[in-house]
């Protein structure tokens, strides 16, 4: 039987390794020459002598004072804060649903809505394909840049906008010219058609905009030396939205040769824009599109949240 004091001192060194340091109660076992039972033995009377304390914070208020934050800082209509999950798939999963929710819900109902690309996007769409298709049409859908080759499915962007018109009712508007152009001219001459006409009235009328915020480098590179040159590096670019890039201070980075067919920042800044992160995207990189000033409402994944509100000056 142990003394009183060694008792104690026991107590705090099992819970020290097992809560400061996160060892197992295994490694603890080994570490101390004890059997493993017998390390959860011990951290259940630390807890009933008052050596451990365990407080549990609603996850809700967290989240609220986190959002206010956001809110407040950037003049953000919505932060909508979504819990983090077991892995970055799962919690992507869950960021795409309540995203797909939020931008085509009930507040949205009858809305001209133009669509961005990205991973998350392509998620979104995944989502969509589990429910059913609508029956009446209200409202319209429409890409907010032309298509790409790309195996990631966010970048087919007719595909998207194919999808999403079946679940919402909303009438589609397809784009059928590349995003990426081999020259100015070549994107000029895309422009003097009625193809392009037709889509640039969604652009300039379009009530909302659903875009992804994405890292820089990231894939796809959307043919960023040859538009771009050495512009992105030498500017520290952070990230993009669309294919505008951004640095950290929210400064658009302009390219050495506008060859990208996609909605202009003017056409976003005059609509309502939903932004989405999945958990992969770089703090850094949500402050920069904040500080954009293009942002209206922001659906992002709890734990990025967080320490972007950390960083915020």
């Amino acid at each position: 039987m142990l003394a009183e004091d060694k008792r104690v001192r026991r107590m705090i060194e099992v819970s020290r390794l097992y809560y400061e340091e996160n060892c197992s109660q295994r490694e603890i076992a080994d570490r101390l020459r004890i059997s493993r039972p017998l390390v959860s033995i011990i951290l259940n009377e630390a807890r009933d002598c008052g050596i451990v304390t365990i407080t549990i914070k609603e996850m809700s208020v967290t989240a609220e004072q986190i959002s206010n934050k956001l809110r407040k800082s950037y003049g953000i209509d919505t932060v909508i804060i979504v819990s983090d999950d077991a892995n970055d798939d799962l919690t992507n999963r869950q960021i795409a649903e309540t995203a797909f929710n939020y931008c085509f819900g009930r507040a949205n109902e009858g809305k001209r809505i133009g669509v961005g690309w990205g991973s998350i996007v392509g998620g979104m769409a995944d989502y969509a394909e589990t429910l059913e298709d609508a029956s009446d049409i209200r409202g319209a859908i429409f890409p907010l840049t032309g298509g790409i080759n790309s195996v990631t499915r966010g970048y087919h962007t007719n595909e998207i906008i194919r999808i999403f018109s079946l679940k919402t009712g909303r009438q589609p508007y397809f784009l059928y010219m590349p995003a990426l152009n081999e020259t100015s001219v070549e994107l000029a001459l895309l422009k003097q058609t009625e193809p392009f006409s037709e889509i640039e009235d969604e652009w300039e009328y379009m009530e909302q905009a659903v875009v992804s915020i994405s890292n820089f480098p990231a894939y796809p590179d959307l043919g960023v030396r040859s538009i771009y040159g050495n512009a992105l590096n030498e500017n520290k670019a952070v990230g993009r939205i669309l294919a505008h890039y951004f640095d950290v201070y929210g400064k658009i980075i302009s390219p050495v040769m506008e060859s990208t067919l996609q909605a202009t920042v003017k056409q976003l800044r005059q609509t309502d824009v939903i932004a989405i992160c999945s958990n992969q995207v770089k703090p850094q990189c949500v402050l920069g599109a904040l500080r954009t000033g293009l942002i209206d409402k922001l659906v992002i994944p709890r734990g990025l949240a967080e320490k972007v509100s950390n960083i915020i000056r």
